[in-house]
């Protein structure tokens, strides 16, 4: 859906310039920074909002408490920089505000909430109102692609949903590069302005209504909704990453396709057909 918002360039340049700014006091005057420290995963028990942008399929297994792959130590240690990153980042912009919760009455929601936590939230950075921030860590071809295509759909709609419930006119999309060189950018910037309020919150409501509906009304009749029609397209070129086979790919700047999937292919009935297939595929290759 089409949100009330308009780009930022004043809020991108702001932004820039602190981080520009801290950057050079760090280096200059050896700034110190907080410490990071990184809370351990915990096992969530109430919808959340960063699940605007997750495929209903996938949703409905994750509300539904289905077992779940576990998380390798390559994908623990890609979790943990995010979050270094994270706090890095809003270090530098002296952010306020970290980690707040918000809070959405929702009567089809389990326990009848709909939950989200922002990064940060700064009054420093416009002065005619807060601004939300956001950081996201990615890789270099990924990073890239932001750069080249824009912010991606469903964090700009997870950012929107944080800045309309902090009532804070403003929101920014930082993206982290992980490969970042002396010849590469470390961020890039994606600001954004709210101009009417009150036609953001319905959009919020819309907006909840467009995403969750299906899902929590599929929960009480125990039959799991359909995958997307077309997953990589329907929110975005780089959206939902909902196929366990290779309807979803990017070519990425490697030899071998990147093959999209999800955590609950040992339960997804799709997933386990491909997988059948895939096991029958190279029997007969051998």
């Amino acid at each position: 859906m089409k949100l009330p918002i308009i780009q930022s360039p004043q809020l991108v340049k702001q932004t820039e310039i602190a981080l520009a700014y801290a950057l050079f006091q760090r280096e200059r005057h050896g700034k110190r920074l907080e410490q990071v420290v990184l809370a351990p995963e915990n096992k969530r028990g109430y919808l959340g909002v960063s699940s605007i942008s997750t495929p209903p399929c996938v949703l409905y297994y994750s509300l539904t408490n289905e077992p779940k792959e576990e998380t390798d130590l390559p994908s623990r240690f890609g979790f943990d920089t995010g979050h270094i990153l994270e706090g890095y980042v809003l270090d530098l912009l002296q952010a306020e505000e970290r980690q707040g919760e918000l809070s959405w009455p929702y009567l089809l929601a389990p326990s009848g909430v709909i939950k989200g936590h922002f990064d940060g939230r700064t009054k420093n950075l416009m002065q005619d109102g807060a601004c939300i921030i956001e950081v996201k860590a990615t890789g270099g071809y990924s990073f890239n692609k932001k750069i080249e295509e824009g912010a991606d759909n469903g964090h700009i709609e997870q950012a929107f949903v944080y800045a309309v419930g902090s009532s804070s006119p403003y929101f920014v999309i930082i993206y982290c590069n992980r490969e970042a060189k002396k010849s590469t950018p470390f961020y890039a910037v994606f600001g954004f302005h709210i101009p009417d309020m009150i036609a953001a919150k319905k959009a919020v409501q819309d907006l909840f209504a467009e995403r969750f509906d299906p899902v929590l009304l599929s929960l009480h009749h125990e039959l799991r909704p359909d995958q997307p029609e077309k997953p990589r397209w329907e929110f975005g070129p780089r959206g939902w990453r909902c196929r366990p086979d290779s309807s979803y790919f990017t070519k990425g700047g490697k030899e071998n396709f990147t093959v999209g999937y999800c955590s609950y292919r040992g339960t997804c009935p799709e997933g386990l057909a491909y997988r059948e297939i895939e096991e029958e595929r190279k029997v007969a290759a051998a």
